[in-house]
């Protein structure tokens, strides 16, 4: 069975490698059994959501999330459906930002109504997260001049960072927005199985549970550094 996957401006909001999101994420598909399919498309290309099982757009500068935001305005209620569908998506770093109401001054696709500003100073922090959704904590890394306000159902809350961060994120049916990279999916096995579950679902396929010792170690390992750093006076 196929799995289509598009990965959204892929030539320029991808830093701190986040194609690695892409890459395990196919892996794992593939071992659950699925074809994997994948499409890149970016700025001016033809678009069919509803074409794809999984949508994802990582991180990219300032400018260049405008310039995304401007090409999907063209598209908006494509995109909008094609959530509202139940596909799966996910947005990292400043690409979430896109679904409120407004960037700055300029108008959003306005799927929920938070609403994005950026200031002048600029937040650098390594972060270990919690979520009602997810049983273990979150990790990973936080680099933005976004303010977010009007985030009635923020996905987690900080449990550290170096900044005084509270809460971060959104989860809207089958739609994940975060600030946080690292890659997300790499650093976070329990976060890249629910989104492997979700597919599985759509597809009425079976989750195979499978066991990826070097993944999970590598997460330990992360999240017992970041607890040191918290605790330490």
């Amino acid at each position: 069975m196929e799995v289509k996957i598009l990965h959204l401006y892929h030539d320029i909001m991808n830093l701190y490698g986040e194609y690695g999101n892409i890459k395990v994420l196919e892996k794992h598909l593939k071992d659950q059994g699925f074809e994997v399919i994948l499409d890149r498309k970016s700025l001016g290309d033809e678009k069919n959501f509803n074409d794809y099982d999984f949508i994802y757009i990582g991180c990219g500068t300032e400018l260049n999330q405008k310039a995304i935001l401007d090409d999907i305005l063209n598209e908006k209620d494509s995109f909008i459906n094609s959530i509202e569908d139940g596909k799966v998506v996910l947005l990292t770093g400043n690409s979430f930002e896109i679904l409120g109401k407004s960037i700055d001054d300029k108008e959003a696709i306005g799927l929920l109504n938070f609403k994005t500003t950026h200031q002048d100073k600029r937040i650098t922090t390594d972060a270990i997260c919690t979520s009602k959704i997810f049983n273990n904590k979150v990790v990973g890394f936080i680099n933005t001049m976004s303010i977010i306000e009007n985030n009635e159902e923020p996905l987690f809350k900080f449990d550290y960072s170096t900044y005084n961060l509270k809460d971060d994120g959104i989860m809207y049916k089958n739609t994940i927005g975060t600030h946080l990279i690292g890659p997300l999916l790499i650093r976070n096995p329990e976060i890249l199985e629910y989104i492997i579950k979700k597919i599985c679902q759509m597809k009425e396929v079976e989750f195979k549970e499978i066991e990826y010792e070097e993944e999970d170690k590598g997460y330990k390992l992360v999240l017992e550094e970041l607890e040191k750093r918290k605790n330490i006076k």
